[in-house]
């Protein structure tokens, strides 16, 4: 089965909005075994909307259109897909009712325009938007389905889950189950010696990866008769990746490397504190970011003067004057002192030149200290890393968090 997935703006096409909602559809159509052939843009132009159409309708069984069911004159997208299946759009008082109501809920009177939100072809099935004025609908074609979302991320997700998904299961013919396992440390090339011989398609799984925000990311599919079989096979894989890679995974699907560190912080009852120089605070951000965290962050402090590495941290003066602020030995101070200071059991700091300025031959742009404090250890890492001056900063938190999760594993 194949599905294209059509968004209609001119807001989409001139970059002014990212298409996320293509994304989120893509992910999702994975789970059902239904595979994307094609994303199309096209901007608010009837004869865009219907050649893009007629190439969906040529090319799969499911159609996804995306945006353009707005209240106002550009919002073309059911009268120019209805004009083009010769399907008449018809008023529906039930769908006007609930528009009215949206409304009422802020004390609001419904404009007039508002009234073409409740026109859909005789025979297509509703969607319901409880966050919005815009309905979705479902139109047969024939064997194919046409799907009409809103543009809203808030509101397309929603009713794609609730709405949509419901339609795909009734055709399902086989159970598509997928298992990401994130890593990090380790370059594809690396990976591929490592565990190369696992990758690829065999039979009904295929195991590929790829690069996700600094992590490398091996997905299984499978495709079973059943959930548990799909799930049994996928497992059986994992283990056999788990053997080849373990030093260098971080967490499975939508687990985030912060949020297992949080799950060991619990289960060892340790507090962590921050001390940043060139992160500048994101490290703080990145552990801030988990629910729950409250209990075992203690405080996170950006000291990125000398000075304040001395008033906050006790980091030495001479300590700086021999090696300066960019250092193996200031790493280490900035950890102990910061873990210190606070009374925590883990102390982080960072300390690099992020640039684009302050480079020198002995200490270039992308030289990063790390420092971990732990009860009765400190350990310090050198990094040498590439990019622009975000890139090197969030690689920096990434390698932070990547070593305190080996030592606490």
């Amino acid at each position: 089965m194949k599905a294209e997935i059509l968004a209609v703006g001119n807001e989409v096409i001139m970059g002014h909005t990212v298409n996320t909602n293509a994304s989120y559809i893509a992910k999702r159509l994975k789970e059902y075994g239904i595979g994307v052939k094609y994303h199309i843009a096209v901007g608010d132009c009837k004869e865009d909307i219907e050649e893009a159409l007629a190439h969906a309708l040529s090319h799969a069984e499911y159609i996804f259109i995306i945006g353009g069911l707005g209240p106002t004159q550009d919002d073309l997208t059911k009268e120019t897909v209805c004009q083009y299946l010769k399907k008449p759009l018809v008023f529906y008082p039930s769908i006007y009712e609930g528009i009215v109501a949206y409304f009422a809920k802020t004390n609001r009177i419904t404009p007039e325009n508002n009234r073409k939100q409740a026109y859909f072809p005789e025979d297509a099935s509703i969607l319901d938007n409880h966050n919005g004025t815009a309905p979705g609908c479902m139109i047969p074609v024939e064997n194919k389905k046409i799907f009409l979302l809103p543009g809203p991320p808030n509101e397309l997700i929603p009713i794609f889950n609730n709405e949509v998904c419901p339609y795909l299961e009734k055709d399902l013919k086989e159970v598509y189950y997928t298992l990401d396992i994130k890593c990090f440390g380790i370059g594809e090339s690396h990976l591929a010696q490592l565990a190369g011989d696992l990758l690829g398609e065999v039979e009904d799984t295929l195991i590929a990866p790829y690069v996700s925000n600094l992590e490398v990311i091996i997905r299984i599919c499978t495709w079973k008769t059943s959930i548990e079989a799909a799930r049994q096979e996928a497992e059986r894989y994992k283990n056999k990746i788990e053997e080849r890679l373990r030093p260098y995974i971080i967490g499975y699907n939508e687990e985030t490397i912060e949020e297992n560190i949080l799950k060991l912080l619990q289960t060892k009852q340790y507090s962590v504190t921050t001390a940043e120089s060139c992160t500048g605070g994101l490290l703080a951000g990145t552990l801030v970011n988990c629910g729950g965290i409250s209990n075992y962050f203690k405080e996170g402090i950006v000291t990125y003067s000398n000075e304040a590495k001395m008033k906050y941290l006790h980091v030495k003066e001479e300590t700086l004057n021999q090696f300066g602020a960019v250092s193996y030995e200031i790493a280490k101070e900035m950890a102990e002192g910061v873990r210190q200071t606070a009374g925590a059991h883990i102390g982080l700091a960072t300390t690099g030149i992020a640039g684009p300025y302050g480079g020198t031959e002995e200490k270039p742009v992308g030289l990063v200290y790390i420092g971990i404090a732990l009860p009765g250890e400190t350990f310090v890492y050198e990094l040498h890393l590439q990019g622009d001056r975000q890139s090197i900063r969030l690689q920096a938190v990434k390698h932070t968090l990547y070593q305190l999760y080996k030592k606490l594993k």
